[in-house]
């Protein structure tokens, strides 16, 4: 990893980092009785210098995940109905990185603002993340997540359907608990908008399912509402809950859009182009086999014209059949190598790296700016 630049974009980072004030929950708070348990206290401690921003970031990065999941663990703690908060707990602690509370916090932190105060917002975006998965999972008629059986595998359609709606309110719920609500009209209306947002989404997509051509642009279209929204959703929250101006908080939106895009570019990328089915935690080829329109696919269509007879006929016959058999992923994977498919996913991951990068420029230069260049370096790094 580049620990100084970032496509030619200077990170400000020192050679030494200066020593930090951050924010750890202590263990053993946090947790009572009630539905949703009473905020932890925050407590400053010492953190020693880290030499470079990738450590740095590794490091802040844990810390806050780390206060998120202490969090996340006590949130739903009633007992009964079973049927509505078991499927509640169960998604909520399969894992993950935690991407978009901790997102949140990093953005709190890039204006200027103190990363704890949107630990709750970036909470409450997390459990709308998941109340989507839950509906998504049963739309596509998913059998695992995560390698875990999903939630209406587990239990069954209905109490899917239920606890994705109890989900809804918990995160409002959550998101109340803010420490700062001085903008909490800006706050609403930012998770309402992302919402309907990321439905409107889901529906795209669906209706792609049946169509046999989809352009580019509508295919950016419709992941910027299904999955770069979310992670708009988190900037903002953090930008609000930091007290940011409108211009940080469009600033960090724009690089929110722009690697949400790219994220799910490199997924697209990934999900045919990965070697360990297991870091994957999905089948190696399964767009494929379920014949979504992804990036490569729209990309293809677009190209098909320069295509030998071959490779069209692979292809029509993907849209025709609504996928491939299983066996037959390696065939597509040739195509994609071969007419350059692969090449300009990985050009348009880089490139909306790269614009995301740009758009922190309006940000302080600050601990939480660098951050933010090192979250995207991760996502266009990743292999799985």
């Amino acid at each position: 990893m580049n620990n100084g630049t970032a496509n030619g974009i200077a990170l400000h980072i020192p050679s030494t980092m200066p020593r930090e004030r951050s924010f750890f929950l202590h263990p053993h708070e946090g947790r009572n009785n009630d539905h949703l348990a009473s905020s932890p206290h925050l407590a400053f401690v010492e953190t020693p210098p880290i030499e470079n921003a990738a450590q740095h970031f590794q490091h802040q990065y844990t810390i806050y995940r780390d206060s998120v999941e202490a969090m996340l663990s006590s949130l739903v703690d009633k007992p009964v109905p079973a049927s509505l908060y078991d499927p509640m707990r169960y998604i909520l602690g399969i894992g993950g990185k935690r991407v978009r509370p901790v997102l949140a916090m990093i953005a709190a932190a890039a204006v200027g603002g103190n990363p704890h105060d949107a630990l709750f917002g970036g909470i409450a975006v997390e459990i709308l993340h998941n109340f989507t998965l839950i509906h998504d999972d049963i739309m596509d008629a998913a059998p695992t997540r995560r390698n875990m059986q999903t939630v209406h595998v587990k239990w069954n359609e209905s109490a899917a359907i239920l606890s994705g709606d109890g989900m809804m309110a918990v995160a409002y719920q959550v998101m109340m608990r803010s420490a700062n609500l001085s903008r909490l009209r800006e706050l609403v209306d930012a998770m309402n908008t992302g919402i309907l947002e990321v439905c409107e989404g889901q529906a795209y997509d669906l209706e792609f399912q049946d169509r046999s051509y989809v352009a580019l642009d509508e295919y950016f279209m419709m992941i910027e509402k299904k999955t770069a929204k979310m992670l708009e959703l988190s900037v903002r929250a953090g930008g609000i809950l930091g007290n940011g101006s409108q211009a940080h908080i469009d600033a960090l939106a724009k690089y929110a859009l722009a690697i949400g895009i790219a994220f799910q570019v490199q997924d697209d990328l990934l999900d045919i182009s990965a070697t360990d089915a297991a870091k994957l935690g999905k089948t190696i080829g399964g767009d494929i086999i379920e014949g979504k329109k992804t990036y490569l696919i729209a990309r293809a269509l677009e190209k098909r014209p320069t295509f030998n007879d071959r490779d069209q006929a692979l292809l029509d016959e993907f849209i025709r059949n609504h996928g491939l058999p299983e066996e037959r992923v390696p065939e597509m994977q040739d195509v994609f190598e071969r007419n350059g498919i692969f090449a300009s996913a990985k050009n348009e991951v880089e490139r909306l790296t790269s614009d995301a990068h740009k758009a922190l420029s309006v940000l302080p230069d600050n601990a939480g700016r660098s951050m933010l260049h090192q979250f995207a370096l991760m996502l266009l790094e990743r292999s799985h």
